[in-house]
């Protein structure tokens, strides 16, 4: 999906990926909704990034895209699922906890989960 979402968009980035939303409290209480917060990160050549929902506005042109701030990020860790590279937003509009998907944009950067939550995080 990042990829096709660069592409329409015309986004110029050095590298993007999927988070999906992974707050335990909602997972308990109505999982069905959980992806309805799913987010798209890309991180553009100026190393800033930016986020949007990953919901049906993704298909449209005018995406609404919000800057996040490294200091606004938490690394988060999970003590059964210890290879999930999870990460916190601790304030706006994306608050919340999210793990990187397997759905990124791959180079010499950014090879895996692990690589984008130590430039997001770090």
């Amino acid at each position: 999906m990042i990829k096709e979402i660069v592409n329409q968009q015309d986004v110029k980035c050095i590298g993007g990926f999927t988070a999906s939303y992974a707050d335990p409290i909602m997972a308990h209480v109505d999982p069905g909704q959980l992806h309805k917060n799913d987010i798209v990160v890309v991180i553009k050549s100026d190393n800033t990034m930016w986020a949007a929902k990953a919901d049906a506005q993704l298909n449209q042109n005018n995406i609404n895209w919000i800057k996040i701030k490294r200091d606004n990020i938490k690394k988060k860790t999970s003590p059964i699922m210890k290879k999930a590279c999870y990460f916190e937003i601790k304030k706006g509009e994306l608050y919340g906890t999210y793990v990187i998907s397997e759905d990124l944009i791959t180079n010499e950067q950014f090879h895996d989960e692990k690589s984008y939550l130590d430039f997001i995080a770090g």
